[in-house]
């Protein structure tokens, strides 16, 4: 299974938590993995706009975790296009040209996160883009790129709209969005095992009690969250007036993408 973008900090955590007896891991990342590798696993330094170097390192896969990307907001539309749209659209190609069958990618909660938070907000995998930056808009194309490649090419393609990843909950709306280090690995290793997936989107959260997201896709695939925020006294951490009011929170502030979103 090829993983790429594996030596960022979610990477780095499927590195060390997927189950070695069921998977051997090629690690592509355009900087060398900060550690020991385990058994038969290798790493590639390589970039995902090297074709060849992306060939060579999905020769043989049967799946591909796709992290690697901008994951902040902050850049130039033009950075994001390049990494976060058209280098995912030359991995679904490649893997396509790999006769790779399945392509799990790192989506995010960001492509709603222009969507204003209530006491009746719920969150569906069918609800219309509402992306909150560049970020956000990015990774909605990419999901919208993985849809083509499932129905033109047929290639299996699990989006997860990844949520709050942290070791704990630490503001007010990780109530909602936070997603455990162990739930993490639950969603991912749940999307490599569902049987024939086709396309599907899921809400990559734990099981929240004050969720307001969907668990159509999480069921689709078989992903059954074990974490709650509520375990960690969620009711005394603090939150920014835009984390109450919009589900992407501080990434909805003016100017977090330069002028021209906010003119």
């Amino acid at each position: 299974m090829l993983l790429t973008g594996s030596s960022g900090a979610v990477g780095r955590h499927l590195v060390a938590s997927l189950d070695r007896a069921r998977w051997r891991l090629r690690l592509f990342d355009r900087v060398p993995f900060p550690g020991a590798l385990d058994g038969d696993d290798e790493a590639v330094v390589g970039a995902l706009e090297d074709e060849g170097a992306l060939a060579a390192a999905l020769e043989g896969a049967g799946a591909v975790v796709h992290l690697a990307g901008l994951s902040t907001p902050g850049y130039a539309w033009s950075d994001y296009q390049r990494v976060n749209v058209d280098a995912t659209r030359g991995l679904l190609e490649a893997a396509l040209a790999a006769r790779c069958p399945r392509v799990v990618l790192a989506s995010s909660h960001h492509v709603a996160g222009r969507t204003p938070l209530s006491a009746t907000t719920r969150l569906t995998e069918g609800d219309p883009f509402r992306p909150d930056t560049y970020y956000g808009a990015s990774k909605a194309a990419a999901e919208t790129l993985g849809r083509l490649y499932h129905d033109r090419h047929g290639l299996e393609v699990v989006c997860l709209r990844i949520g709050s990843f942290r070791e704990r909950p630490s503001e007010w709306r990780h109530r909602w969005s936070w997603l455990s280090p162990g739930d993490l690995t639950r969603v991912v290793e749940a999307s490599l095992d569902a049987p024939s997936p086709g396309f599907v989107v899921v809400w990559a959260v734990s099981a929240n009690a004050e969720a307001i997201t969907s668990s159509a896709g999480a069921e689709a695939i078989g992903y059954r969250p074990l974490d709650d925020a509520a375990d960690h006294g969620v009711d005394g951490l603090p939150g920014s007036d835009l984390g109450r009011r919009y589900v992407g929170g501080d990434f909805c502030a003016e100017g977090v993408d330069g002028p021209a979103t906010t003119r």
